[in-house]
């Protein structure tokens, strides 16, 4: 009979480590269902972050000097960069701060915070979030080419990420997670993705076109120092009472071209003239004097508003004439040339740009007055009173 006692110790001694191998295997097989196939692109190397594209817009904001005063055309800058934020969720805009050279360099870097800041307010004001608007000051900018007015401005740097990136980021997918199963088969590597047609870039945003403020209408004439010509009339009287007795009250006309009347004194140049009713004995009934003149004044304008009072005085010259009667037997001279010194205040009101309402009132001191002098006791027989209301244009 064949010997079996040693068999059986070498029937062990193969035993041991195939039981170590069968093992071995099993673990390898659950390690391998446990890890993501190559095949299977993990979420970290899909995820692609896309950072946005910034340039300069072309829009500097101005200031007033030595203030954070935004002015009107950086108004309407700003505006135009309010809308360029608003038609994109993912623009957004840097404002960089600039100061001159004038006053200290800390007071500048301060100011030129301020501006980036005011820059910013406005923008808020208009609906813009705040985390889309980054500021910063540079003082008085020494490495940027800005003199004078240009060195007080905000200049805007637009930034957006292109449409052609944003459409080829992919959103990251949740990882499945497996099942370990015992001695489970490895699966099949999946197919290569088919290749994607790449998308030309799409160009960089265009520099924001700022839009121009509204056009004002300056309120000063086309002449800037102002030309007025009016016309107009109203009433005369004699202030002497020996006068009054003999001429009543009559009415008055005059034509006027001032220059200045937006300067604190104006020149004016008119022509003058009156009639009144004349009665004494030797005299027709219907006797009429008639007065013909010219003057010129300078005149004070107390404001230059629409409103403007003013003060006036200067020197003329009347010529009185006695019409409508065929004899003459009174003390009343025929005609007579005298001279005037007219003197008063006024108010001139401007509706619209250019027409003028004006009234005044006008005393007239006189010399050399003879036609009545026979019958005033006054030396200064002739002195009047004038109240007139005229219009016109301003140019």
């Amino acid at each position: 009979m064949p010997d079996h006692s040693g068999t059986t110790p070498r029937k062990l001694m193969w035993l041991g480590p195939l039981a170590l191998l069968t093992f071995a295997g099993a673990g390898a097989g659950l390690a391998r269902a446990a890890e993501p196939t190559s095949a299977e692109p993990s979420s970290s190397s899909t995820s692609t972050t896309s950072a946005p594209e910034c340039k300069d817009a072309g829009v500097k904001v101005g200031f007033v000097s030595g203030s954070n005063e935004i002015d009107q055309n950086g108004k309407g800058a700003l505006a135009g960069v309010a809308t360029w934020l608003q038609n994109g969720d993912q623009r957004s805009v840097r404002l960089e701060g600039y100061s001159d050279k004038k006053g200290g360099a800390t007071a500048n870097q301060r100011l030129s915070e301020r501006r980036a800041q005011a820059a910013k307010d406005y923008l808020l004001s208009r609906g813009i979030e705040p985390d889309r608007i980054m500021v910063f000051g540079h003082g008085e900018g020494d490495d940027v080419a800005l003199s004078g007015s240009e060195a007080r401005v905000v200049v805007v740097t637009a930034c957006d990420i292109p449409k052609a990136v944003a459409a080829e980021t992919p959103e990251a997918e949740a990882e499945p997670t497996p099942e370990a199963e015992p001695a489970a088969p490895e699966p099949a590597p999946k197919p290569a993705p088919a290749p994607v047609a790449e998308t030309p870039p799409e160009p960089a945003p265009e520099p924001i076109a700022a839009t121009p403020p509204p056009a004002v209408k300056p309120d000063r004439p086309v002449s800037a120092v102002g030309i007025e010509a009016t016309l107009g009339g109203g009433a005369v009287g004699f202030i002497d009472e020996t006068s009054r007795s003999v001429a009543g009250t009559g009415g008055s006309w005059d034509a006027r071209l001032m220059f200045g009347s937006r300067l604190p004194i104006a020149v004016e140049g008119a022509y003058v003239g009156s009639a009144q009713g004349i009665d004494a004995l030797g005299l027709s009934t219907n006797s009429v004097l008639l007065g013909n003149g010219v003057e010129g004044t300078l005149r004070i304008n107390m404001t230059r508003s629409r409103i403007q009072p003013y003060l006036f005085g200067g020197v003329g010259y009347t010529h009185y004439q006695l019409n409508n009667t065929a004899t003459n037997t009174s003390s009343v001279l025929g005609s007579d040339d005298i001279g005037t010194i007219p003197m008063g205040a006024g108010i001139t009101g401007r509706l619209g740009r250019s027409f003028i309402l004006d009234a005044r009132g006008t005393y007239r001191a006189t010399f050399s007055d003879d036609l009545l002098r026979a019958m005033a006791t006054d030396n200064n027989s002739m002195q009047s009173w004038n109240a007139s209301a005229r219009v016109g244009f301003e140019f």
